[in-house]
């Protein structure tokens, strides 16, 4: 059994819209003033201030003494909102200064372009992952349900498709401008690849039972699928550019949620534990290895080259995350309470979004691998049934 390493967070900040934990061992980090010569406008500054506090970088503060101060500057420009930043050092020098525009409907991507643009420039940190739009399909009614895009503070929802039961929304490339997703709405049911810049839809494939797409390869020209057959569901690959399937599984039970680990392997939930756990099998291969021995259902996961992040459901009935190497003895224990769901990796790997619910609250968090920090945002969704990043 793998050796676990768990680290202790401790709950030190909380304010109306964002709770953040932070390991014990503290960083001392430069404080930073955020100012506006504009007329606030509270959304904003709400939504720029989060995205310099996530970087992990400083520390807010209102004080005059601070190591630095952002000013910004909003203004409306036709349906756009242009922004000007500066930052000034200690002794009034500027340290950058740039002006950035955005659409008005969507406002909380121009801040988050903004800082990471400037922590980019600055070679301070690679922030790019707050430009990403997340995929979210919820229910909300028998049969009916939502597939929105929202920006990782959740501030920004957009629904993009609704009526009817569609399900496992999927980004199908990394400009995220199109998205497969399952029509459960006829007794043959049907994978779409659906078109956000021309709102048209492509049929991949169909099946009957369950049919669900789980991944993408890295070049864009396989998927794997999870297809009913001989009453189970198992795993396949599927070739995008001819539509030929390729069975991976053979289980006599149920196997769902593939994922591509590197360019030969494939990490699944399959229930030969007689319970939900994640197994690591070879493209070309058909025996499966056991990868998580604690925990008795895990069953959501998601993967950053040979790293995996999963939820596992521990005695206490908490739901905990943890990550760990396909190459070697490493796993590390990420959350200490709460049911902490729908884990997903950055385009970075550096980051991982989850859903977090403790008592009566519900956030989404943000979870920074490298500075051990957490921040949670109110969940304010629905009903998630999947989430992608």
């Amino acid at each position: 059994m793998k050796k676990i390493f768990l680290l202790c967070f401790s709950l030190v900040c909380l304010t109306a819209d964002i709770i953040m934990d932070v390991v014990s061992e503290q960083e001392v980090l430069p404080k930073i003033r955020i100012t506006t010569s504009s007329l606030v406008n509270f959304d904003f500054d709400k939504v720029i201030k989060n995205d310099v506090l996530v970087s992990s970088k400083f520390e807010i503060t209102n004080e005059n003494n601070a190591n630095y101060e952002l000013n910004y500057n909003l203004n409306p420009v036709g349906n756009n909102y242009e922004l000007s930043i500066t930052l000034k050092g200690m002794n009034n020098e500027i340290k950058y200064n740039n002006t950035f525009t955005y659409p008005k409907s969507a406002y909380v991507f121009l801040s988050h372009k903004a800082i990471s643009q400037m922590f980019k420039d600055l070679k301070l940190a690679d922030l790019d992952w707050m430009n990403k739009k997340i995929l979210i399909t919820r229910k909300i009614a028998a049969k009916q349900s939502q597939i929105l895009i929202a920006d990782y503070t959740l501030n920004y929802q957009k629904i993009i498709m609704q009526g009817g039961l569609n399900l496992f929304a999927k980004w199908a490339n990394s400009n995220q401008n199109e998205f497969y997703y399952t029509d459960y709405n006829k007794d043959i049911l049907s994978i779409y690849k659906y078109n956000l810049l021309n709102n048209q839809k492509t049929l991949i494939t169909q099946g009957s039972g369950m049919l669900a797409l789980s991944d993408i390869s890295k070049d864009g020209t396989k998927a794997l699928i999870t297809k009913t057959t001989e009453d189970q569901p198992e795993i396949f690959l599927l070739d995008l550019n001819t539509k030929n399937t390729k069975r991976l599984t053979m289980y006599k039970g149920i196997d769902v949620s593939a994922r591509f680990v590197g360019s030969d392997s494939f990490a699944f939930v399959s229930d030969r534990s007689s319970y939900p756990n994640l197994y690591l099998q070879g493209l070309d291969k058909t025996n499966a290895t056991q990868l998580v021995y604690h925990g008795k259902n895990n069953s959501a996961f998601s993967v950053y080259n040979n790293y995996i992040v999963y939820s596992s459901r521990e005695k206490s009935g908490d739901f905990n995350l943890y990550v760990m190497a396909t190459d070697s003895q490493y796993v590390r224990q990420l959350t200490l309470n709460g049911r902490n769901i729908f884990p997903n990796f950055s385009s970075d790997g550096k980051t991982i979004m989850f859903i977090k619910l403790l008592g009566m609250q519900s956030s989404l968090g943000i979870l920074r691998l490298d500075e051990n920090k957490v921040y949670h945002f109110p969940l304010k969704v629905g009903k998630i049934s999947t989430l992608d990043w």
